[in-house]
């Protein structure tokens, strides 16, 4: 990957990015250059609990606000730390999510205790929006109830843990028996065939997405062999929490009965990259096919659909259909989705599928991104008939750029092709 500079935390931000720019456009600069100013403005997101605001929209303009939490941005806004080695701040952030959950904990243990359907806001329900100082929950008016978020949060601190980062070092028999909770939690409302409001926070549904985070997370906690692949060195973590065996097969047999749809009313979606990146929960044909679905059926010239006749920024909410809202993350995730095919042909040898094809895919979409991006480098949240929204940048969005740009270095390097 690029080498930069390090301060603690890892990269060191430009001081300033106009200085940076020196009047060019964001295309016009270097690829380590493009790195540094990208990563900037998501740093300008960072808080100093450790977490990211949404984007620095006010709410002045009218819908909601967007300086506040939101659990899953704040853990996908933090995924651009580990590309560029600030593991310190990676780790801030996932125990700032422990914090929130620790918060709530009452929460998570009563859920625990019913047999039933939770609903959008339920007492038993973790929000997945609070204020960024207080980490008060702000509203009740939509749906809370996303299991993905404590697949995500799963997945990511037994992947750190794994690599040698312990991010539940800090009071951790405490942190233990909390993801021993939120395991009985997940257990208890049958997340593989519950309804709950997904990564859109709409529903409730049966999401492929939900039960693939889920079954991500619970897998890689139970140790059965599946991820043995990413790591070099075999850390047990199973002994700090066991997962049954029949989860994860449960798991399994939901998630193949249900794709590769997303819902049942949504046959294919944007947020069914997920089970392509970061977790790679499906086989490598299924990934292909999801790929595949998504680019043939969302992409668009600014973006990528969340999926076909989404109100949500609609140009035209009487005519729904192709005035869909264009999200750039899309292009970002597609990279990433096709370097992660590549890195795993590398890695597992497979000579019969050379990787050349996922690469100038990835390109391909990290260009369509760059394109869409602001000339100072930030990744607006989405476009509505051409225009961007008021939330430039998105934290998430601006990540998974940084991740993008990095996982194609990553790719170069192991083909020697710099």
């Amino acid at each position: 990957m690029i080498s930069l500079d390090r301060a603690r935390g890892g990269l060191r931000p430009s001081a300033n990015i106009k200085e940076t720019l020196k009047g060019r456009t964001f295309t016009e600069l270097k690829d380590d250059e493009k790195l540094m100013v990208a990563y900037k403005h998501l740093e300008e997101l960072r808080q100093l609990n450790g977490g990211y605001i949404a984007s620095d929209y006010c709410g002045d303009k009218g819908g909601d606000r967007y300086n506040v939490f939101w659990l899953r941005d704040i853990m996908y806004a933090t995924y651009a730390n580990e590309y560029v080695g600030a593991y310190d701040k990676l780790i801030e952030s996932y125990r700032l999510i422990i914090r929130i959950f620790q918060k709530y904990r009452q929460k998570i243990t009563s859920g625990a205790r019913k047999r039933t359907y939770l609903g959008s806001c339920a007492d038993e329900v973790i929000h997945a929006r609070v204020h960024p100082v207080t980490l008060e929950e702000i509203t009740n008016e939509w749906g809370h109830h996303q299991l993905d978020i404590f697949g995500l949060f799963l997945y990511k601190t037994g992947d750190l843990i794994k690599k040698g980062h312990n991010v539940i070092a800090t009071d951790q028999a405490e942190t233990q028996i909390l993801l021993r909770d939120i395991v009985l939690y997940l257990t208890t409302v049958r997340w593989h065939s519950d309804p709950d409001f997904g990564v859109w926070e709409e529903g409730p549904e049966v999401h492929s997405s939900s039960i693939g985070a889920v079954l991500a997370g619970l897998t890689m906690w139970h140790d059965d062999g599946y991820y043995h692949y990413k790591y070099r060195a075999r850390i047990p973590i199973h002994q700090y929490m066991p997962v049954p065996q029949g989860f994860i097969e449960q798991g399994r047999h939901a998630l193949e009965k249900l794709l590769l749809s997303e819902s049942a009313s949504r046959p294919v979606d944007l947020a069914q990259l997920s089970l392509v990146w970061p977790y790679y929960i499906i086989s490598d044909s299924q990934a292909l096919q999801v790929i595949s679905n998504v680019e043939k059926r969302l992409v668009r010239e600014h973006g990528v659909i969340r999926y076909p006749g989404d109100l949500y920024f609609n140009a035209c909410a009487s005519s729904p259909a192709g005035n869909e809202a264009e999200w750039p993350l899309g292009f970002a995730w597609l990279s990433i989705a096709y370097s992660q095919l590549a890195i795993k042909a590398l890695r597992l040898g497979e000579i019969f599928s050379p990787p050349v094809e996922y690469i100038e895919k990835a390109e391909h979409y990290l260009r369509r991104l760059e394109s869409v991006m602001t000339h100072e480098g930030q990744v607006p949240e989405l476009y509505t008939a051409g225009r961007p929204n008021y939330n430039v940048p998105l934290a998430w969005a601006q990540s998974f750029y940084v991740v993008a740009r990095q996982n194609l270095n990553r790719v170069h390097e192991k083909l020697n092709l710099r």
